[in-house]
Order: structure tokens, then sequence, then C-alpha cells
């Protein structure tokens, strides 16, 4: 029996200690820059949520299970003021399409570097109605019960049926690529 019980206890240490916790967005950063024909420009999206369900093992981080963000469209506020709003909210189908969301499909690889770690993920990103499959380099660090995420991913608006800004008599068109930098910080709702 002896024997049996540390048998038992070494398959237990040998699997280590997995742990999936739920986390809800509780601070982010989200801008999105670009440029024009006149001037470059910067957008920040201020209403935004998000969950998702992280995996520890051995109280180290180890893998996402689940992350989904929802972006609020009409939120949308450029440094370029009211007009450039309104051009970007049509052409973002605001109306029609009143959330811009990113899903996590997969994580490819999670690697340690410095503090954090380096993620290789995949996900399903839809802005203006259409979804596109989209690949990120994604840092993450664990601080206490937050975990923090990072990136840039580049997009071309017309691969998301988005027709880039034309203004003031086409004098002023906006480039078809952009920017989209993000910082978001997950909480676990297992700490009150």
């Amino acid at each position: 029996m002896k024997k049996l019980s540390i048998l038992f206890a070494l398959l237990i240490a040998g699997f280590g200690l997995v742990a999936q916790t739920e986390y809800k967005l509780s601070k982010s950063s989200i801008k999105m820059s670009g440029t024009s024909t006149l001037h470059d420009w910067t957008a920040d999206v201020p209403k935004v949520s998000g969950s998702g369900q992280m995996t520890f093992t051995n109280n180290a981080f180890s893998g996402i299970k689940s992350l989904n963000i929802t972006m609020t469209t009409n939120s949308i506020k450029s440094s370029k003021g009211e007009t450039m709003d309104k051009n970007m909210m049509r052409e973002l189908k605001a109306k029609e399409n009143p959330t811009m969301t990113y899903n996590l499909t997969k994580v490819t690889s999670i690697a340690p570097k410095g503090s954090g770690y380096t993620l290789e993920t995949e996900g399903k990103l839809t802005i203006a109605g259409t979804t596109k499959t989209i690949n990120m380099t994604v840092t993450a660090t664990v601080s206490g019960s937050q975990i923090t995420f990072k990136g840039t991913k580049n997009v071309k608006m017309t691969d998301y049926n988005v027709k880039p800004p034309v203004m003031f008599l086409g004098t002023l068109k906006t480039d078809d690529n952009v920017s989209i930098t993000f910082d978001a910080t997950f909480a676990s709702t297992s700490v009150k």
C-alpha cells in the first residue's frame, strides 16, 4: 500500500498542477493610426469589453483557453476631429455594425521572455461586418491576479470592405493601411 501511495504522489507531481481561471478586461488602450495625403492620424477606441480563460501550470502562465474583445464602433474618436469621426463611422458602417470584435482561436506558441511571455496567436477580427483570420505576436505580463497583453497589428481597410475615407473633393485621401495597437489588462474574476 505504501508503494502505491508513493507511486500516486509521483504521478501527481509529474503532471504538475494546472488551473484555469476566468478573467475580465479591466483596463485597455486601443489605438488606430494611419496616414493620408495631408497628414497622419490616430484614433482611440475607448469603449471596450472582454473576457477570457487563462491557464496556469504550477502557478506559471501556460495558455489561453478563450479570449474575446468587443469594441464599440461609434465610440472611436480621431485626433483630427468631428469631420473625420463622421467619415470613419460612415465607412465602418457603424449603424449596421455597432461593434468590432476579436476572438482568439488558438495560441500556437508561448515562450518566456524577460519577465513575461511572447505568444504567437491566431484569431478572428471582425470590422464593419467582415471577419478575417489574423496572426499576431503578443507579449504578456503577469502581475498578481492580472495579465496584460500588448501588441500591434497592421491591417488593410479594404480587406474588411472598408473604403478608405476621401474628403475635400478627393484632395485628402486616407491610406488603406491602418495600424492597431493594443494594451489590454485582464483581472481574475476569482479575486474579490
